[in-house]
């Protein structure tokens, strides 16, 4: 853990010297925040080089580090600016804070604690097995798990597709691979996730509130309250417990047994659901996208008030990074860019005041720089913008359009009408910045963008900070205006509105009451084994499930993966299927489809059968191959003659001959 965090801070320091050498516009705090996570990204790119010519072994990730150290000490040093890290650790946190007000530091520390019992449980392993802490863990992190074991344990340089071999990493993996780092450096999976995901956490509520503090023209209290609405901000769906709670009669005996309902989450048709809990805690790549585009989106409204080209390049830069760290964010920021041009000018309609070189210089650096990560990423493959379609009222029906979008924002509706008025709540470009994000609310209403039309939800993410930030500036705003025991009263109720469901979603997680079994001991035990006994590079052909051990573990390629991750990426996927089913079953034509397919292992089990109705023909390989790993509900059988080499070296020559 101690060499994990020291490579991620190791990895920031450039990161945070680049800002201070060349935004001393930005507050201490933004540098820090912002400029950790563009050190992260930027390093854990390097990463790609030198995992491709020398792989991913602790030497190489030593050398990144101490690379990293010396890059930022140079460039701080050569910038005359390194006198701002000496003195007393009390005058540099409170230099970087700049004096952060006990509300805002409360709710830092909060969020911090919180976020330590929640990644502490996120993924546990006792007698039984490993267990993830929440079901989005549970369903998103499989993959997630898969990715980065790839990269430690499997050498996946340049990235191939870990769940159908011959494609390229057709993903933003940028989050997968700096926790595939920690593991090199003796961490396993779960815990690298687990820990990369708290520390990028706090760094992202502190962006958040930089962010936020920035557009409020250094307002603390509406930064610090958008900071809490957007990680805790959520539907009407807590009403479902209110209504346990009446039948009951009994709130703590409710509280401590069922605090959050989510079965009727989906009887009451909630679609929009909160960001942290449903994208950054599961999804996790917008650990690295949102800060991104704060940063960017900072830097350019400093260059447009300054017209200074410059500036214009650098967060044309910064953006230019999102392929590989998110690439719905880089998809989010392109549609409101051409918003942003002319509502971020000082005068709306005049056209000619606008400062093009900017923009165009903005705009072709970022290209430049995204260019060769879309390269890398699709090289051929197929992308899930092919699923592209209109779909008006998006996931509405069958309730009217209006009602169900009242549900699934509550009061956030209503306020966001009124803040849209409200006078003087944000300086004038900031409040045109945030106007510039509304657009995405009206496309996510009209187009669907990939497969599977729930993820509309990772566009809106950024449309949701907009509104955080625009309902925290009117509720503060108010608050001041109106000393009325009665209007604040009101004005504290209606934010217990606006964030009561996932407080209560977290209440139940820290209970405990949302475990989830994700791999039995047997499963990690065999995990273990094929890590021992097979090649690094080997290509396996599995059962293909949702949680298929082989894929989560071991970091070994797979034949073909869960189909419902591979549908929703936009890659054609059933011919495939239906090759594997021939496959397993030992349909004629087998072993040179083995053969031509390189396939090297084949893992047979009897509980984990992504299609129940087909069973594979465990007697038809046990009579042909040598089986190097079994345990009591899986066999593993070399197959091709290179792995039956290996596990048979004796006897390889008659084998090959007889599989033939």
């Amino acid at each position: 853990m101690i060499a994990s965090l020291a490579l991620l801070a190791a990895l920031a320091a450039p990161g945070i010297a680049v800002l201070v050498r060349l935004t001393p516009f930005l507050t201490p705090l933004e540098r820090f925040a912002h400029g950790a996570v563009l050190g992260i990204v930027v390093g854990t790119l390097a990463m790609l080089p030198l995992g491709t010519f020398f792989g991913l072994s602790p030497l190489v990730l030593f050398a990144l580090a101490a690379g990293c150290v010396v890059l930022a000490g140079w460039l701080l040093l050569h910038g005359g600016l390194l006198g701002a890290f000496t003195g007393s650790p009390e005058q540099i946190l409170g230099s970087l804070f700049e004096r952060i007000e006990p509300l805002a530091l409360l709710i830092m520390v909060g969020f911090t604690i919180r976020w330590l019992a929640l990644w502490a449980s996120a993924m546990t392993v006792d007698g039984v097995g490993l267990w993830a802490g929440h079901e989005y863990l549970w369903s998103d992190w499989p993959t997630h798990l898969g990715i980065a074991s790839s990269f430690a344990y499997g050498n996946n340089f340049p990235p191939q597709h870990t769940l159908y071999a011959g494609l390229p990493m057709s993903y933003h993996f940028l989050t997968d691979l700096t926790p595939g780092a920690m593991i090199v450096l003796g961490m396993d999976p779960p815990a690298a996730l687990s820990l990369h995901s708290f520390v990028l956490s706090v760094l992202l509520a502190l962006s958040l509130y930089a962010f936020a503090r920035r557009l409020a023209a250094g307002d603390r209290a509406i930064a610090g309250l958008a900071t809490v609405l957007f990680l805790l901000g959520g539907s009407l769906v807590w009403v479902a417990t209110v209504a346990n709670i009446d039948q009951s009669h009994d709130l703590f005996g409710t509280l401590a047994k069922a605090p959050f309902d989510r079965a009727a989450q989906d009887d009451l048709h909630i679609q929009f659901l909160n960001p942290y809990i449903a994208f950054i805690m599961s999804q996790r790549a917008y650990l690295y996208g949102l800060p991104l585009v704060m940063l960017s989106l900072s830097i350019l409204l400093v260059a447009v008030r300054r017209r200074a080209l410059r500036l214009f390049v650098l967060a044309g830069v910064v953006a230019g990074f999102l392929p590989l760290a998110h690439l719905p964010t880089l998809l989010a920021i392109a549609m409101v860019t051409p918003f942003l041009v002319f509502l971020l000018n000082r005068r709306l309609f005049a056209i000619t005041s606008i400062p093009w070189p900017g923009w165009i210089a903005f705009h072709a650096s970022w290209v430049l720089v995204a260019l060769p990560q879309l390269a890398l990423q699709l090289r051929g493959g197929s992308s899930a913008l092919s699923a592209f379609r209109v779909e008006l009222g998006w996931l509405s029906a069958p309730d009217p359009w209006w009602w169900f979008w009242l549900k699934n924002l509550g009061l956030f509706a209503p306020l966001l009408v009124l803040a849209f008025f409200g006078y003087r709540l944000l300086p004038p470009r900031s409040f045109r910045l945030l106007l510039g994000l509304m657009p995405l609310f009206v496309i996510v209403n009209v187009l669907v963008f990939q497969p599977w039309d729930r993820d509309n939800n990772k566009l809106l993410v950024y449309w949701f900070l907009a509104v955080t930030i625009l309902v925290a500036a009117l509720v503060v705003r108010t608050w001041r205006r109106h000393r009325s025991a009665t209007v604040r009263f009101l004005l504290a109720a209606a934010v217990a509105t606006l964030i009561a469901g996932p407080i209560l979603e977290n209440v139940a997680q820290w209970e405990g009451q949302g475990r989830y079994l994700v791999l039995s001991a047997e499963q990690i035990a065999l995990d273990g084994e094929i890590r021992d006994k097979t090649d690094a590079h080997a290509l396996f052909l599995t059962s293909a499930g949702h949680h298929d051990p082989v894929m989560m573990l071991t970091g070994r390629r797979l034949f073909m993966g869960y189909w419902g991750q591979l549908w929703v990426s936009g890659i054609p996927y059933e011919q495939r299927q239906a090759e594997v089913r021939d496959l397993l079953q030992f349909k004629a034509g087998t072993e040179m489809r083995l053969l031509q397919e390189t396939i090297d292992y084949v893992v047979l089990s009897s509980e984990d059968v992504s299609d129940p109705n087909v069973l594979a023909n465990e007697k038809a390989f046990e009579a042909r191959y040598p089986a190097v790993v079994s345990t009591q509900h899986y066999q593993v059988f070399a197959v091709s003659p290179e792995a039956i080499r290996a596990a048979r070296p004796a006897a390889a020559n008659g084998l090959q001959h007889g599989g033939q």
